[in-house]
């Protein structure tokens, strides 16, 4: 502990940001919760060799990453040889889960027996067998409505399923049918981790020192968020295509993936989309509402709904990377280096990164 007691607050909140833990903890806590995460990475591979939890000696590591949905369940596999090369993005989906079930979608008639259902059909006896992966993430689901009924009622029935389906894989790894990790992820952590406050506070406030340089309010952060998550996932696929599935950064594609990574080039451009969300438009108008619209998928010749493809790749990308910095880390704790070297060394590389010029 006594390895992070010079470095300020706000220091221990960038590495905790970095690391994909809260941020929202007096000094001791974040301290604490540092110790707690690098420390399997300080841990010998003989200590880690038998578990099934993540550690830098463990190679070939599969990462299912989810976003959870009905109608647009998304996710997104990403191979790992080790810690220190771009890992693969084998698999990347959007798609209905419903069409599994005949039942109405009434809310009397969604009951957590065919919530269970729908659990285990399409990870038992589809996903898990497909992909085998190590680790699963699964992102946690909101429990507000913002008032409106419609959205409550998905919201309601995206929670059911959300808790029958920790049941689920729980009884697998219980039973030891199942041999992974489960991890749930906050979308706070991970908007958090590719979103600069700084962005969505310039567009909901106006931003800007004078009138000239003020932009019009956006009101609708949610909606915000998302589009600037959009178009970060859009610069990423820039220059993708089947000639050069590793033009990304963060990730290597494959031939199944980059049809995916080309729809990002054929939605309605950021400024019209920016626009609608300062006149007032809604989710819906914008295309980034949750969880009430039809699946929209490469079958039916539509454009997919981006903003939840965006949310599993953004998602296991970003877990991938707090594993690494939290090894990074071990090894400048480990060394004796001066953390707030290193801390500022870890902001200064990550912020290029972040959305931050993706709506200007």
């Amino acid at each position: 502990m006594t390895s992070f007691q010079k470095l300020s607050v706000e220091s221990l909140k960038s590495l905790s940001r970095l690391c994909g833990l809260s941020s929202s903890h007096t000094k001791r806590e974040l301290i604490s919760n540092l110790n707690h995460a690098i420390l399997r990475y300080s841990s010998s591979p003989s200590t880690l060799s038998n578990s099934s939890v993540w550690s830098p000696h463990v190679s070939n590591h599969r990462v299912l990453s989810v976003d959870m949905g009905l109608r647009n369940f998304s996710y997104s596999v990403l191979d790992l040889p080790d810690l220190e090369q771009i890992p693969t993005l084998s698999a990347w989906s959007l798609t209905s889960i419903l069409p599994h079930t005949a039942l109405a979608l009434t809310q009397p008639d969604f009951s957590p027996a065919v919530a269970a259902q729908l659990a285990y059909t399409t990870f038992v006896e589809d996903i898990l067998p497909r992909f085998n992966p190590d680790t699963i993430l699964l992102e946690r689901q909101r429990h507000r409505s913002g008032g409106s009924r419609n959205v409550l009622e998905w919201t309601l029935k995206v929670n059911m399923f959300e808790n029958v389906l920790y049941g689920v894989l729980t009884t697998l790894i219980n039973q030891g049918a199942l041999k992974a990790q489960i991890c749930e992820v906050l979308p706070s952590r991970t908007k958090g981790y590719w979103i600069r406050n700084a962005v969505l506070a310039t567009y909901s406030d106006g931003g800007g020192e004078n009138m000239s340089t003020r932009r019009k309010p956006v009101k609708n952060k949610y909606a915000l968020s998302k589009l600037v998550k959009v178009n970060l996932v859009k610069r990423w696929t820039e220059g993708v295509s089947f000639d050069n599935p590793a033009a990304c950064k963060h990730v290597v594609f494959t031939e199944s993936t980059i049809p995916m990574a080309l729809q990002f080039h054929l939605s309605s451009s950021r400024s019209s989309r920016l626009r609608k969300l300062q006149s007032g438009a809604t989710a819906a108008e914008t295309g980034t509402e949750t969880e009430n619209a039809d699946d929209v998928g490469l079958a039916a010749g539509r454009k997919l709904k981006l903003d939840d493809l965006s949310d599993s790749l953004l998602q296991g990308v970003a877990f991938v990377q707090w594993q690494r910095h939290r090894f990074e880390l071990a090894k400048a704790v480990t060394n004796g280096a001066d953390l707030a070297e290193f801390c500022k060394f870890m902001v200064d590389r990550h912020t290029p990164e972040m959305g931050m010029e993706e709506l200007v």
